[in-house]
């Protein structure tokens, strides 16, 4: 089935969202971005201190997935094609098969769900604009 296109608006806005984690690839901003999600894991009942990102390899994985993440919300706000959103969407649902997977298997931080949540609405919203059924 090919895709049908994505309205720019939807691409936009789920690329704008990404962009708000984008700050993660800035060295010494990514601890304080963990802190705050671990602050929120605290408010669900969950561990509120952060691991402490004392290994460089940590430090390097973490930036580089905000780089990743930043250089990719500006490709889509920049560029906000259907193609991107489709690439974007089934991507979504790969991060939130890993998330669920991270929290159910590997007792990850309950927090993680907030981001599967979105994943998945991003995933949903992409997806059934690009493959729904025309009009008749």
């Amino acid at each position: 089935m090919t895709p049908h296109p994505i309205p720019p608006r939807t691409v936009r806005f789920w690329a704008g969202l990404d962009a708000g984690i984008a700050w993660m690839a800035i060295p010494p901003l990514a601890p304080k971005f963990l802190a705050m999600i671990y602050w929120l894991n605290g408010l669900l009942g969950g561990d509120a201190a952060a691991p402490p990102l004392d290994q460089p390899m940590h430090l390097l994985f973490v930036c580089l997935t905000g780089a990743l993440v930043g250089t990719w919300a500006l490709a889509r706000l920049l560029h906000p094609v259907g193609l991107l959103g489709v690439i974007d969407g089934w991507a979504r649902l790969y991060v939130a098969a890993v998330l669920a997977w991270v929290i159910l298997g590997l007792d990850g931080p309950p927090i993680l769900w907030l981001f599967v949540l979105t994943e998945t609405a991003g995933t949903l919203s992409q997806l059934r604009a690009a493959y729904a059924r025309p009009d008749a």
